[in-house]
């Protein structure tokens, strides 16, 4: 698959489709002022409200299913995205993380919670390696002591060769991460030294 042409066809189709919804999705429009909406963001934001830290949970309290997806027929997630042939699954995932956050911590505003970039943390954080890999933990630091944009500002483009920060730096920060820490797993137990 070395043909540009194949490869741009690919990337167009991957990238129209990118902002689909999972099938176990809820099916009902996330932030509408209904009653319903309501109670499903006063739902997911009860944890939160009830207990101070993670521990202060009782086992069983827990419940055995809980799905940010599927939320009383409400989606707290961000869209599902096509890595494409770029090793980004690490950023990927932090992003899909910190959106669904964002939309748990402002669904009383009943508005959108637009689509954050991964490229432009892929290519902005100098702790991991783009396209080649890296930590989602690097990306909580970097997001923690700078900012994350909105996909429309830094489109994904499932590529970082050719691709500079400075491409980016007109593009006013959104968002950024309050406190990152690694909670263990993956053979990575990183010290401060190594950080």
């Amino acid at each position: 698959m070395n043909d540009p042409k194949v490869k741009a066809k690919l990337l167009e189709k991957a990238l129209k489709k990118k902002h689909q919804k999972h099938k176990n999705s809820g099916q009902k429009q996330y932030g509408e002022k209904t009653e319903e909406f309501e109670e499903a963001y006063i739902h997911a934001q009860s944890w939160a409200l009830k207990y101070k830290t993670i521990d202060e949970i009782p086992d069983e309290a827990i419940p055995t299913e809980y799905d940010f997806r599927n939320i009383k027929g409400y989606d707290f997630t961000g869209a599902v995205r096509d890595q494409l042939e770029c090793g980004s699954c690490y950023t990927l995932g932090f992003i899909q993380s910190v959106e669904a956050r964002l939309k748990l911590k402002y669904a009383h505003k009943y508005q959108e919670i637009p689509s954050l970039s991964p490229q432009f943390t892929m290519i902005c954080n100098y702790m991991n390696e783009g396209c080649d890999g890296g930590w989602g933990i690097f990306n909580g630091y970097f997001s923690e002591k700078g900012h994350m944009v909105t996909e429309e500002c830094a489109p994904y483009r499932g590529r970082t060769k050719g691709d500079t920060c400075s491409n980016y730096q007109n593009c006013p920060g959104f968002a950024s991460v309050k406190s990152s820490y690694y909670v263990g797993g993956y053979n990575f137990n990183p010290d401060h030294k190594l950080i």
